[in-house]
């Protein structure tokens, strides 16, 4: 009877752990953002490149657009992994080191198409190669010292996202007005999202549940990736 009785209660604690798994969202206002983020890249990406295509675009800038695309399907969906599951500390942290490892392929991923359509040449092709190779050193720093303090990631994203500046003259001679003013607010929407990860400004705690000051940040990534998707579709596919 006593073994019963244990095994019943065993049986109703592993439901009871199942149930908690499958219905509690980790952190909702950051999964759902960065989940529309995730759906609008999913969506969005034979979209961009059937544009592409339309417009005669050659196979550099196929592929550029492609791994900016997936770049960003990558780390919105890492993003959105990380904060929905809460399986275990150890799951957890698998999860957060991918979700930080991601950012560094989205810059490297965002460079990826203005180096192959913009740029060209030699200019291009060193700023790509050191671009990924800082994704590359990054995602190993991101895999040792995923705990590291916020402003050190943002310090090192941000400084990343703005190594575009080697070839500054080079990308304002090569991209007309409107594109160069997107590409350069996209830049600045990242970075301000940056600096809100990195200060933790206790904003709208007070009123809402779900959306803080990570949720700003993530809505400030999003804007971003949003304004670098314009740079792709309206001007480097023409």
């Amino acid at each position: 009877m006593r073994t019963q009785t244990l095994t019943k209660q065993m049986y109703t604690a592993s439901l009871d752990r199942d149930r908690d798994f499958r219905f509690r969202v980790k952190d909702p206002g950051s999964a759902a953002t960065h989940f529309i983020g995730f759906l609008a890249a999913v969506l969005m990406t034979p979209v961009l490149l059937v544009h592409a295509s339309d417009c005669g675009a050659d196979l550099m800038t196929m592929i550029g657009m492609s791994v900016f695309m997936l770049s960003m399907i990558l780390l919105y969906g890492a993003s959105t992994s990380y904060h929905s599951f809460d399986i275990s500390e150890k799951a957890n942290l698998r999860l957060k080191r991918m979700d930080h490892m991601m950012i560094f392929v989205l810059i490297a991923g965002s460079y990826t198409p203005v180096c192959l359509t913009v740029l060209r040449g030699s200019v291009g092709m060193r700023l790509l190669a050191i671009v990924w190779g800082l994704a590359i050193v990054g995602m190993i720093f991101k895999l040792l010292w995923v705990t590291c303090p916020k402003w050190v990631s943002s310090v090192i994203y941000i400084a990343m996202g703005w190594v575009c500046v080697l070839a500054m003259p080079q990308l304002v001679a090569g991209l007309s007005f409107g594109a160069f003013m997107w590409l350069l607010a996209g830049g600045l929407f990242y970075t301000v999202g940056g600096v809100i990860y990195a200060m933790k400004f206790p904003v709208f705690h007070n009123r809402f549940q779900y959306f803080g000051c990570h949720e700003l940040f993530h809505v400030f990534v999003m804007a971003g990736s949003l304004c670098h998707f314009i740079v792709m579709y309206v001007y480097l596919c023409s």
